[in-house]
Formats: structure tokens, sequence, C-alpha cells
């Protein structure tokens, strides 16, 4: 695998890129994605009556959970936490499927009905649509100030694995993440690059379905979420959703304008800019073994090996990883470094596919006007 460093970067104060998405980020005033709250977010506004009904049912089955936890002294905070885990499905299993919007509210109130049986306060943990296994893969590189931040979220989940792969720090990230009851250190000296990590992080891995996600970004565990229902419901690959951030044509960048280049030249024109490039993402083991660890390395190719295979790749939700990206010496600028890497990986992707398929991939040849083309107009 080739060596390569990819952290995601923008340029200039009010037209900025991000290797995340290769988008450029409009100043305040101007945003380019209108946030919307989540209706049981909202400040002092009460969910609504059907929700509210769940809630209650929700909550009398995790006081049951947690009166049955009691009487077996089910101790330790991960054997609780995946026990826990496992109560929460087999509740679903006796209730009508739970709407996305009712699924947070619902979860949490079954988590304070356990913990008020137990008798201890409830922690802030967010549980699972899926029984299938979950890895979390976090490529790291002098993140000691985000690395604790970001594991706090992810042991907020009842991950099966939690791998971090550290390469070419020079501050104490390893450290951080030996402080982790939970994570699995794989520890380069040397500097691998983001993306090889990647690659290293999927070979580790056994669980059903594998995030990624870059330790530089923090992303909360709810947000996470529709990642993995999304695998769990039968999708392959699920994307980060940031084709809200496209807005004119004139306004992209070459980054952004290869990325949906390639996507419509595989034929997905609706994935717009949407890419693996991009965390957080998640991969079902099928990808991973169809596609293979090594080629995550490419991102792109990785991409158009699975399209090429048939396997299923779509959208899962927005995380808003443009504004929160770190500016680093070598992506910021036009042109940058970084973006000069991801237009290089593109264009692997092209060469890949154009091998696969044919040169001109799904494009048909009878539009072209051959004696316009001709030596002197013949």
């Amino acid at each position: 695998m080739r060596s390569r460093s990819r952290k995601s970067g923008r340029a200039g104060r009010r037209s900025s890129r991000s290797s995340q998405g290769g988008i450029r980020r409009r100043t305040a005033g101007r945003s380019a994605v209108r946030r919307r709250r989540h209706p049981l977010r909202r400040k002092g506004a009460p969910p609504p009556a059907n929700i509210r009904s769940l809630c209650a049912k929700a909550r009398i089955g995790g006081l049951t959970a947690g009166l049955t936890a009691r009487q077996e002294s089910v101790h330790g905070y991960e054997d609780e936490l995946q026990q826990l885990q496992q109560q929460w499905r087999s509740y679903c299993l006796t209730v009508a499927p739970l709407a996305k919007s009712a699924y947070l509210a619902c979860m949490q109130a079954f988590i304070e009905g356990y913990f008020s049986a137990t008798g201890t306060p409830a922690p802030s943990w967010v549980l699972l649509p899926t029984d299938r296994t979950v890895a979390a893969v976090v490529m790291a590189m002098n993140e000691e100030e985000s690395i604790p931040r970001l594991l706090g979220q992810l042991e907020r989940l009842p991950l099966q694995e939690i791998v971090i792969v550290v390469n070419g720090s020079t501050d104490t990230t390893a450290v951080k993440v030996r402080e982790s009851g939970r994570a699995v250190l794989i520890h380069y000296a040397e500097a691998l690059g983001h993306d090889v990590g990647r690659a290293v992080g999927a070979r580790t891995t056994v669980s059903d379905i594998v995030l990624f996600v870059d330790a530089d970004i923090l992303v909360a565990a709810e947000q996470l979420l529709p990642f993995i229902e999304a695998v769990a419901g039968g999708m392959d690959i699920a994307l980060n959703n940031l084709s809200s951030y496209m807005g004119s044509f004139s306004g992209r960048d070459e980054v952004m304008m290869l990325k949906e280049f390639v996507n419509r030249s595989v034929n997905r024109p609706d994935l717009t800019v949407n890419s693996l490039t991009a965390v957080p993402h998640a991969l079902s083991r099928k990808a991973i073994q169809t596609i293979g660890a090594a080629e995550l390395a490419v991102p792109p190719k990785a991409q158009v090996i699975a399209l090429q295979h048939g396997l299923k790749v779509g959208t899962a939700s927005m995380v808003d990883v443009i504004t929160h990206n770190r500016l680093r010496p070598g992506n910021v600028g036009m042109g940058n470094q970084m973006a000069r890497l991801i237009v290089g990986d593109h264009l692997e992707a092209l060469g890949w596919m154009m091998k696969a398929r044919n040169a001109r991939m799904h494009y048909t040849d009878a539009v072209r006007n051959r004696r316009c083309a001709s030596v002197g107009g013949e």
C-alpha cells in the first residue's frame, strides 16, 4: 500500500476547501446548509403525543429489563452496555418498528427505565438499531487533544471493536488511546497516511458493520446511527451526504467537479459529489471482502470497484465535516497538496474503471460527429 497523508483542508477564510468533500464553505450568514433541529430537541417544545406514548412503553420495557438485570447481578461497564443492547433489541421485537423520529426518544426512555430499576444514574449510552456486530475504525495522527473526546463518543455505543490506527504521531496520541478501556491501538512510528490507516483498520476488524471516522473531527454517537442503520438495512456502503454543499457549478473547485464526474462516469449521477473520501461512512463486511481491504487506501477507487461488483452504495445522513475541519499546512490554498492527491486518486479510479469496462465506460459513441474531427474537415 502506498504511503498517503490525507487530511481535509480549506482554502482561505471566505471560500474554504475540504479534502473530506472538496467543497467550498461559505461565510457566516450565507451557510450552504440550513441546519434543521430535530423536533424532539427544539427548546421548550414537547414531543408529539404519539411519541410520548411510545416513550412511556419503552420506559416500562426498560424498567422490566433493569429488574431482571438486578436479579442477575450484572456488573461491569462493558458487559452491562452489551447486555442492555441485547435487552433493547429484544424489546424492539415486541413492538411495532420505531420511526426514525421516535427512535432516540424511545431509546433514551428505555435506558432511563432500566437504570431507575437498578438504582444507579443513567449514563449517556446510545443503543444500536440492529443485532449485527459493529466496529469503528479511527485514523489518527497528532490528535492528542481531539482523540479523548472522539473515544468518549464511540464508547457510548455498544461496539464490538474500536480500532485506532495511530501513525506518524509526535505527540501523546498513542498514550491517550491506551487510556481507553475498550479501544485497540495499532501504532506505527512512521506516517502511513490517512487512508492507509483506513485499510489497516478494515483488515483488523471482524464485525458485520464497520464505521470509519477521523480523529480530528468530533462526531456525536447519535450522528453515527443512520450509517449503521443503513448498512443493517441492506446497504453495502453508506456515505456521508454532502450534496447540500454543492452550490452552483461556478462555485465548485476541481476536487468537487472531479468527484461528481467520477460518479456520473460510472452511471451514478444520484451520488453527486458523495464519496468514500468523506467520513463518516460505514461498510458492510461483504463490501470490505469484495473490494479488498488494501483497496480502501484509495477511497475513490474502492467506490468504483464496489459499483462494478454491484454492491449497494448510497447516502445515509449528512454530518457537517466541512466547517469543523482543522486547517493544516498542506491543505490550504488553491491547488494545495491534498487537493492534488485527491485529484490523483480520482484519476486512478477512472483509470481502473476504464480497464474494467471500456475506454468510454457507459457512454456511447454514436453521437460523435467524426467529420468535424477528420483532417481537413473531410
